[in-house]
């Protein structure tokens, strides 16, 4: 069967009998691990949980006992469902791979089983499990439905956040809203936590701008884009200011150089399409950015009008430099944020 979004395997299950297998992954794990709980709850209610529920950890799996709870037929219930979560197939062996295999494609019907994960990583990069991992989830999708929880554009990601806060008391800006989700890099779990923290502080005002800013805590990633910026305006003392931070929350040189260094390449990237006649939507597609980052393109377009290719280029070669002698040297942190804090220099010091 293929992909199922979330909302649909609700709604399936509302007319028809669940699946037998169901198979969920991806990197948004706070809205997974949600989503997780929401279907366990309606493919075995509390009441029936005592007998009919088995949960496994991927981590520590005994496949015997796995396929014994598989085996099991409900009580007083119409099915038996089992649970494993943070299954990475990199870690398990091939006997025992190939065992749950065959577990999983011989289930009896009046059992299901969900696996999920949330506490591991399944994927090589960005955008693709790893081999092994992607063959299971082909293996699952064959016997049953899965489900990819991919991060949600900041625009989509908005409106949630917008609709929680309501509830809460309070009331924000869709342009602050998707600020919001940006400096969380949309990432459902955090975006979580920093509504409960901002609806506590604003105590049903509307939330501000710089109240986000006061209080979000950001991914570094976020401030790849706002450091190379300020390189770019020469802005020395946000760069200075904003590198000892990073480093006082115990951030590497290496982290700080390489997420200035990631947010350039949205720049050039950028700046190039702009000389060359393309659109956002075209360098978004043809660097296959996540849902999550599309929103670096449009800034990147935003900040780039008047910086020049050559200059561009140049910056990146300094910090391009900079890696590769913070990588070959043995130089304490101290050290290494001395380098970095002379990289941004010569970096703003360029005309």
């Amino acid at each position: 069967m293929p992909n199922m979004a979330a909302a649909d395997i609700l709604k399936k299950l509302k007319t028809e009998p669940p699946a037998r297998l169901y198979y969920l992954y991806g990197q948004d794990t706070g809205a997974l691990e949600s989503f997780a709980s929401a279907l366990i709850d309606r493919l075995c209610p509390k009441q029936d949980r005592t007998m009919n529920l088995h949960r496994f950890d991927g981590g520590s799996l005994d496949v015997n006992a796995f396929y014994e709870a598989c085996e099991m037929l409900p009580l007083f219930a119409q099915h038996v469902v089992v649970t494993l979560n943070d299954l990475n197939m990199d870690s398990l062996n091939k006997t025992a791979g190939d065992r749950l295999r065959s577990i999983l494609s011989d289930l009896p019907e009046t059992t299901t089983v969900v696996i999920y994960s949330t506490g591991v990583d399944l994927y090589k990069n960005k955008r693709s499990l790893t081999d092994k991992n992607k063959r299971f989830s082909e293996f699952c999708g064959k016997q049953g439905i899965t489900c990819e929880f991919a991060f949600k554009r900041a625009s989509d990601l908005a409106k949630n956040i917008i609709a929680a806060l309501e509830k809460e008391g309070c009331t924000i800006s869709r342009q602050n809203a998707e600020y919001l989700a940006e400096c969380c890099l949309c990432e459902t779990s955090a975006v979580k936590q920093e509504i409960v923290k901002l609806a506590a502080y604003a105590g049903g005002r509307q939330i501000l701008r710089e109240d986000i800013d006061a209080l979000v805590i950001r991914k570094v990633e976020t401030d790849g884009f706002t450091l190379a910026s300020n390189i770019l305006r020469s802005n020395a003392g946000a760069v200075f200011n904003r590198i000892r931070e990073l480093a006082d929350q115990n951030y590497e040189a290496f982290e700080i150089l390489g997420t200035i260094s990631f947010s350039l390449n949205d720049l050039y990237r950028a700046r190039l399409a702009l000389s060359s006649g393309r659109s956002q939507a075209d360098v978004a597609k043809d660097f296959k950015y996540p849902k999550n980052r599309e929103f670096a393109v449009r800034n990147a377009f935003n900040e780039i009008q008047n910086v020049s290719p050559v200059r561009l280029r140049k910056v990146i070669k300094i910090f391009s430099d900079t890696d590769l002698r913070l990588k070959t040297r043995s130089g304490g942190r101290r050290s290494d944020l001395l380098v970095l804090e002379e990289a941004a220099a010569k970096a703003m010091a360029l005309r």
